[in-house]
């Protein structure tokens, strides 16, 4: 997640997929978020802001699962790389 934004924010990643099943999620070297996992996926909360320009990487370990998500957003703006 990059926030593009003037001002330190939260963020929050919904995430989809068929099949399988979510083991963890994690944010290396900051406070972690909160994490609920839904039927067929989870949405993950961040646990600290990000500065502007900042970035970080949310990272997460599925069993079973398709290699493609059905759907990912942050904030609410889809997902681009997969």
């Amino acid at each position: 997640m990059v926030n593009a934004s003037a001002e330190s924010r939260g963020w929050t990643v919904v995430f989809e997929f068929s099949g399988g099943r979510l083991v963890t999620t994690w944010v290396e070297g900051v406070p972690q978020g909160t994490v609920r996992q839904t039927d067929g996926g989870f949405t993950y909360v961040s646990g600290v802001d990000v500065r502007p320009g900042g970035s970080v990487s949310l990272r997460f370990h599925l069993e079973r699962a398709s290699d493609i998500p059905r759907e990912c957003t942050v904030d609410g703006v889809r997902c681009s790389g997969f």
